[in-house]
């Protein structure tokens, strides 16, 4: 779980709200039922230490020793950076030796946490946060140096209320958040440091929120959902690394890798503001998503199927909506210097983006256009050459990225829309040996339908004949005719900076 704890804050929720999320997952392993081939002093001090690797301080109130029971009263987690702390206390844990080389660890299920934030030119944040568990069996075996965890529980709930800190005005926002049917396995070894292996399925999630901001009298009001959560992770933690320095913890070594499922999603926002009520709603059917980190390079990629939206406000009298059949994005990017290129590819694919019939009604009332769904694909990959290492200091103070793109290749472009077609291909080598990269090669391209839908833009109003004239010439400048409605154009890159559309040059 302490593997979860850590991918969880590296997301892009905030990082109060982080810090929240660091103590429910603390809250689900602290105070269930623990069984492990270890002593009852042997669970407590890897668990210690294991927090502390990730930038934590571990403190209790007071230790006792009756018996087989090992007891930590007051148990408090702290966590210090840049200009934001957060305080989780746990009134009290029971740590009991089986006799069997087990050791079952019950606690309080009500926990309270505790999270500011102070950072500079950023209005300062409080937060008390309360979590609720009951009811959850977490199994440890293994050896204090390797230890395995199977966690169950029926439902991890936390409550968080937020407003701004000091004399600042206050804006409360109220956040309540529930994962229900919780059950997964977490390995850790401590063999040249921490390397942690998880595993984990969430049946539901669900989460609302309010808020309201005086300054404005505006208000809101947030539910969303998500069911079957699938999760997987294995993260390597050298010895002496510290998350809160991610650069120089990569500098050491540090590696993780993330991957993930989920089914059925829902949202609705509600707002209220002078200008009246409006509301935002919508889902998808599933997605999945994949992180990996290294020294050597960083990958995300990520895919949605079956999305809705659908928007009101007051200005508008029919609701604004849309569907996206699917969606996919994937980055990557070499991180370590490298006296040879480094493979990299991006990539943004939205096909079948489509618009309600009520909203084409109100940009082609007449029917001139085709209301089939859009897509858009830019498909790139390449091959570049960090000077040095991107996540060290000397990186981060740089004025230019150190970095040398060597090639870059147009795997697929194409946007469909209204009735046009734009599509294309290809691919550059640069030359870098006289400090500004001078691309080498040649792409494709091919434009169909352009004609017909400038003809019907200008009908509908939305576009000047003299632009469609001035459009009309630029093409005829760097395309050829292919056949009706149909243009294709050579871009070339030659020595010397030379560029040539179509064999004539136009630098």
């Amino acid at each position: 779980m302490l593997r979860a704890t850590v991918l969880l804050e590296g997301c892009t929720m905030a990082r109060v709200g982080s810090a929240a999320m660091s103590a429910a997952i603390f809250t689900l392993m602290a105070t269930t039922a623990l069984h492990a081939d270890v002593t009852a002093d042997e669970v407590w001090q890897a668990w210690t230490k294991q927090y502390t690797a990730y930038g934590y301080q571990v403190a209790i109130g007071d230790s006792a020793r009756a018996g087989d029971t090992l007891t930590q009263r007051d148990v408090q987690l702290t966590n210090h950076v840049e200009g934001s702390d957060f305080t989780m206390t746990i009134p009290e844990l029971r740590l009991r030796e089986m006799g069997d080389g087990t050791v079952e660890v019950t606690g309080s299920e009500k926990i309270s946490a505790q999270a500011t934030s102070a950072v500079e030119g950023q209005t300062p944040l409080q937060m008390e946060i309360g979590i609720t568990q009951a009811n959850g069996v977490t199994i440890v075996s293994g050896t204090p140096d390797a230890l395995s965890y199977h966690v169950t529980a029926p439902e991890l709930v936390i409550d968080m209320d937020q407003t701004t800190a000091g004399a600042q005005t206050e804006v409360p926002v109220k956040v309540w958040m529930s994962m229900s049917g919780i059950d997964g396995t977490y390995q850790v070894t401590t063999d040249g440091g921490q390397n942690e292996t998880s595993d984990f399925a969430i049946a539901g999630m669900k989460m609302t929120a309010s808020g309201a901001d005086p300054e404005t009298n505006g208000t809101f009001n947030l539910a969303a959902s998500l069911v079957n959560l699938k999760m997987k992770s294995t993260m390597r933690m050298p010895e002496g690394a510290d998350l809160e320095d991610l650069g120089a913890a990569l500098g050491k070594g540090l590696a993780m890798d993330v991957s993930g499922s989920y089914g059925a999603t829902t949202f609705t926002v509600d707002a209220a503001a002078a200008e009246g009520p409006s509301g935002l709603s919508g889902g998808a059917q599933s997605g999945s998503f994949t992180m990996t980190l290294a020294p050597e390079g960083m990958k995300y990629a990520a895919t949605g199927e079956g999305a809705t939206i659908e928007a009101k406000t007051a200005q508008v009298p029919v609701p604004l909506s849309a569907t996206l059949d699917r969606a996919d994005f994937e980055a990557s990017f070499p991180l370590k210097s490298s006296d040879a290129p480094q493979p990299f590819t991006g990539r943004i694919a939205l096909d079948g983006l489509g618009l309600s019939e009520d909203v084409w009604k109100m940009v082609d009332a007449q029917g001139l256009l085709p209301h089939d769904p859009a897509t858009l694909v830019v498909d790139l990959t390449g091959t570049a050459r960090p000077l040095i290492d991107l996540f060290s200091p000397e990186a981060a103070q740089a004025q230019m990225p150190p970095v040398e793109v060597n090639s870059l290749e147009v795997k697929r472009l194409q946007l469909t829309l209204a009735g046009a077609d734009l599509s294309g291909q290809g691919g550059v080598t640069f030359d870098n040996s006289l400090g500004t990269p001078t691309p080498l090669g040649a792409v494709d391209l091919k434009l169909s339908g352009a004609n017909k839908l400038m003809d019907s833009l200008v009908k509908m109003g939305l576009m000047p004949q003299d632009q469609v004239m001035f459009a009309r010439m630029m093409l005829g400048l760097y395309a050829v005719p292919a056949g009706d409605d149909l243009m294709t154009s050579k871009i070339e890159f030659k020595e010397g900076g030379k560029i040539l559309a179509n064999g004539q040059q136009i630098q």
